[in-house]
């Protein structure tokens, strides 16, 4: 007796996965080119991401902004967009920044990765270039995390007592000698703390210093529903969470919060906040790693999907051919 053929939908019942798993790698990947950067996909940028866009715009040029950076490439995935996102509106309004971690002696080395890409971004395209001393300073790894935020707290010039390069002399000079720390008494003299986190690092932050300065937090979305009660009662201005938020900051810094475009249209309105505005970023890119791992992530959802529809109707028209 002469097997019987199978029909096509028991064909697509038994696809080689490695096949599967082929279109994933070709779906997931093509995205990650920069040409597909032009492409801006719809978004309505959370109500904590547009506090926090706010918050980083409103610090007045020349102002220093504390980075908390406590992450490490295990979290680039979230991470990576939230730092330099914030990196590139940092340069665009010329805010000076003291950089650092409290939460793991990785970290440093990871940070310094993202300000030099972006320093080379900016050098390429014919930007200045921020440097060591005169525009930021790097103040490395601090073990405690408690003892160091308290420490903070109370007094910064204690804490941050460390000495670095001068590269115009060549010396090793005081931190509050240089142009970024040199106006900085107390920590609430900074014009905004960023947290960067993929953990909980952030809580003892906001106990330690949410009363003498603001907060702002970029953490993963594993950490987001822990991190939106500090957002609600007031104790962090605002939040960019997981990779969503990395794609609102980079959608603001196109076009902006409350602000008209040429044609007078509002691409990013600030629901019940009217008369609140901040301008898009004026200079380098906006469009970048979140937005493109979105499309990359939406590409592997589409894929998810299809499969999954597809499996059961082959499934059913399967079992109704043997009925």
């Amino acid at each position: 007796m002469t097997p019987e053929k199978p029909t096509f939908f028991e064909k697509i019942q038994n696809v080689d996965k490695r096949i599967l798993y082929l279109i994933l790698i070709v779906l997931t990947t093509i995205p990650l080119f920069p040409m597909f950067s032009s492409i801006v996909l719809p978004n309505e940028p959370a109500p904590h991401s547009q506090a926090f866009y706010y918050q980083l715009m409103s610090v007045p040029e020349g102002k220093t902004v504390f980075i908390q950076s406590d992450w490490t490439l295990s979290t680039r995935g979230e991470n990576a967009g939230h730092i330099e996102s914030l990196l590139r509106t940092v340069m665009s309004k010329k805010l000076k920044f003291a950089i650092y971690t409290v939460a793991d002696p990785q970290a440093p080395g990871v940070y310094r990765k993202y300000i030099q890409s972006v320093n080379a971004e900016r050098k390429r395209a014919g930007m200045k270039e921020y440097k060591q001393w005169e525009d930021y300073v790097d103040l490395s790894y601090f073990p405690n995390a408690e003892g160091t935020l308290n420490a903070i707290g109370s007094d910064v010039r204690k804490i941050f007592n460390k000495r670095v390069k001068d590269p115009a002399s060549g010396k090793d000079r005081l931190v509050f000698e240089s142009p970024v720390l040199k106006d900085v008494v107390k920590v609430g003299d900074v014009g905004l703390y960023v947290v960067i986190t993929a953990s909980n690092s952030f809580d003892r932050t906001v106990e330690r210093l949410s009363d003498k300065t603001k907060v702002v937090v970029m953490c993963t979305g594993v950490i987001g529903p822990s991190t939106l009660p500090f957002f609600q009662s007031g104790q962090i201005k605002g939040a960019s969470i997981g990779l969503k938020g990395a794609v609102d900051v980079e959608y603001m810094m196109k076009y902006g919060l409350n602000y008209p475009d040429s044609t007078g249209k509002i691409k990013v309105p600030w629901s019940g906040k009217e008369e609140l505005k901040a301008d898009p970023v004026v200079e380098g890119m906006t469009i970048a790693r979140g937005s493109l791992y979105f499309m990359s992530f939406h590409a592997a959802i589409a894929l998810l999907i299809l499969a999954v529809t597809v499996g059961n109707i082959g499934m059913f028209m399967a079992r109704r051919k043997k009925a």
